[in-house]
C-alpha cells in the first residue's frame, strides 16, 4: 500500500503552542486547520493573560496607600500633631 504522510506540526514559537493536526488527507487542508487552531489558542491565551493581569489589578488595587485621612491639631493655633 502507498500512503503519504499529511500530518502537519506548527507550533507559535513566541507562546510554544503547538498543535498537530492529521485528520485530512490534504497536507495543505491540515495546514490551514494548523493555522486555525494556533489562532484560536493565541486569542485563548491572550484572553488567559489580560484576564490575569485585570485580577493582579483587582488585588492591588486595595493594598494602595491612599494617604492619611485623619489630621490631628493641638492647641488653638492648629497646630498638627505628628
Amino acid at each position: 500500500m502507498n500512503k503519504t504522510e499529511s500530518a502537519v506540526r506548527a507550533t507559535h514559537i513566541a507562546t510554544g503552542i503547538t498543535v498537530k493536526v492529521q485528520s485530512e488527507r490534504s497536507q495543505h487542508a491540515n495546514k490551514k486547520l494548523a493555522c486555525r487552531l494556533i489562532e484560536w489558542h493565541l486569542s485563548q491565551y491572550q484572553q488567559q493573560q489580560s484576564a490575569s493581569l485585570n485580577g493582579e489589578r483587582h488585588r492591588s488595587h486595595h493594598q494602595i496607600e491612599r494617604g492619611r485621612a485623619i489630621h490631628c491639631f493641638s492647641g488653638p493655633d492648629f497646630r498638627p500633631i505628628s
